[in-house]
C-alpha cells in the first residue's frame, strides 16, 4: 500500500511511556498507530460534528502543546490514512499533534488518567450489561477482537457517564495542548475571555454583596 511520512509533535513524557509499552508488547508503533489513526478519525469527526477552532484558539493550543515538551516523531502511515486525517484537521482547523496524543493518551489510559475522568478501570459486565462483547478464549482471536476497536468500553463509559466523547472532554490547564476544541471565551487574550471574565467578576461581586451579613445598621426599639 502507499505509504508516506507523517511528521508529529509528542509529549516527551507520554511518548517514552508509550513506546516502552510498545516494545514490552512486540508490537510496531508506526503500523500500531496507523491502524489506530484509521479507526479514530472518523470518531473524531464525529464529536466535532461541524466545529471549527478559531486561528486564536489553534494558536494558543498549539503554544501550549509546545511548552509541554514535545519531541518530534516520523510515524510511517498509510497515505489513504494520513490524507483522511488532514481533510478533518483542515476542515476544523484543529491542531493535528494534539488529536496525535490525546490519541496516545487514551491508549495509554494511566491509572491517574482514569481516576481523573472517573472512567472505569476494568470493564465490569454489570456496568455494560447492554454494551458487553463476548471475549474469545482464543488468544490470538482476542487480540484481533480489542485490535478492531481499541477505545470501545472507554468511549462508551465516557458518553455514559460524562455525556461526552473521548475528545470534546476538557483536560487540566498543564495540559490543554492536547485539546481537540476550544471556545474564543475559554482563549486568555482574546475578547470574549476578558468580557466572560467580566462577567463572572461582576456575578461574584454581586453574589457577595447580597450575601454579606451587615455589620453597621444600628438596632432601634421602638422604631
Amino acid at each position: 500500500m502507499n505509504q508516506t511520512k507523517m511528521t508529529v509533535k509528542i509529549y516527551e513524557p507520554l511518548l517514552k511511556s508509550f513506546e516502552d509499552q510498545m516494545d514490552q508488547l512486540c508490537i510496531k508503533r508506526d503500523a500500531f498507530l496507523n491502524h489506530m489513526i484509521k479507526i479514530e478519525t472518523p470518531y473524531l469527526a464525529g464529536e466535532l460534528d461541524g466545529r471549527r477552532l478559531s486561528v486564536k484558539a489553534r494558536r494558543y493550543i498549539s503554544g501550549r502543546l509546545k511548552k509541554m515538551g514535545t519531541k518530534t516523531v516520523n510515524l510511517v502511515v498509510d497515505r489513504e490514512t494520513a490524507d483522511a486525517l488532514n481533510a478533518v484537521v483542515e476542515s476544523s482547523n484543529i491542531v493535528r499533534d494534539a488529536f496525535i496524543n490525546r490519541l496516545v493518551m487514551f491508549l495509554r489510559s494511566s491509572d491517574s488518567l482514569l481516576k481523573f475522568y472517573d472512567l472505569p478501570n476494568f470493564v465490569v459486565r454489570s456496568e455494560f450489561d447492554s454494551w458487553y462483547e463476548d471475549m474469545p478464549t482464543s488468544p490470538l482471536k482476542a487480540m484481533e477482537s480489542v485490535f478492531n476497536d481499541p477505545l470501545y468500553y472507554l468511549r462508551i463509559a465516557a458518553e455514559e457517564r460524562l455525556d461526552s466523547g473521548l475528545y470534546m472532554l476538557g483536560l487540566p490547564e498543564r495540559f490543554s495542548g492536547l485539546l481537540i476544541h476550544l471556545d474564543d471565551h475559554s482563549v486568555p487574550g482574546t475578547k470574549e475571555y476578558e468580557e466572560l471574565d467580566l462577567l463572572l467578576e461582576l456575578d461574584r461581586t454581586e453574589t457577595e454583596a447580597f450575601t454579606k451579613k451587615p455589620t453597621n445598621l444600628t438596632n432601634v426599639k421602638g422604631a
